[in-house]
């Protein structure tokens, strides 16, 4: 008789598991829920702060491009495929030293990062993990870390996120992550401004951080859901034309 509730335990624990979603059903999930299965050819446009980009994707290349206007100079910056910067000044090509292609590299690579999620969490060097779920707010998210293998996970490879994707909505309505430059931090972003164009989710985010420089990602809801986060930027991307 104990036998046999010990298999019945083992047979209803392995159904379960074959019912979980697998992290990659997850996240393919969230990339048909918010439409950016079309960046894989597309090209549009965005401002963000100072700057205005651009982003062409087709089979062949990505490119990757930004442009500020500083009285009567115009400087703009092209990333060919994550790998090649070019900084023109007034259509002047600039000589630039390897420190100053790899910080202007790494600015632009962020922005257009977070920009394209969920799509960017496809990338041969992302590292998936379902972690099970969690409530924020009362409503169940599928909890997903993600770091990066350092073949092609750039200079910021040792990054750590976590994304909470809504369990029947598949959006990502959290992210946090903990990044090593400029000293260092954690950053946990809360999804507003939520629009459709072209069928594309396009969203904003509140940008908050705790008291300490480092906790870790996991406890970030509960800081979020009891007050103990500073919001110290708001992240909103405005004029988005797809061409």
């Amino acid at each position: 008789m104990r036998f046999k509730f010990l298999l019945l335990t083992l047979l209803l624990c392995h159904c379960n598991q074959d019912s979980a979603p697998k992290v990659d059903q997850i996240i393919e999930k969230s990339i048909l829920s918010h439409g950016v299965n079309q960046f894989k050819n597309i090209h549009l446009t965005f401002d963000f702060r100072d700057y205005s980009y651009s982003l062409k994707r087709d089979k062949t290349k990505t490119v990757y491009s930004r442009s500020t206007q500083r009285g009567n100079t115009i400087v703009k910056d092209v990333l060919i495929n994550s790998k090649v910067l070019q900084r023109t000044i007034n259509t002047i090509p600039e000589i630039l030293s390897d420190s100053l292609k790899r910080v202007y590299s790494e600015s632009l690579n962020s922005v257009m990062y977070f920009f394209q999620l969920p799509h960017v969490l496809k990338d041969n060097a992302v590292i998936k993990k379902h972690l099970g779920s969690t409530l924020i707010k009362g409503q169940p998210y599928y909890s997903v870390k993600i770091t990066f293998s350092e073949d092609g996970g750039g200079i910021d490879f040792q990054d750590q996120f976590h994304y909470w994707i809504h369990q029947s909505k598949f959006t990502i309505d959290y992210f946090a992550y903990n990044y090593q430059t400029s000293g260092g931090g954690t950053r946990f972003r809360e999804a507003i401004n939520r629009r459709k164009i072209d069928d594309i989710l396009f969203q904003d985010y509140n940008n908050f951080k705790p008291k300490q420089r480092f906790v870790a990602l996991d406890s970030l809801p509960h800081l979020f859901e009891n007050g103990k986060l500073s919001k110290v930027s708001l992240i909103e991307n405005k004029n988005i034309t797809i061409h």
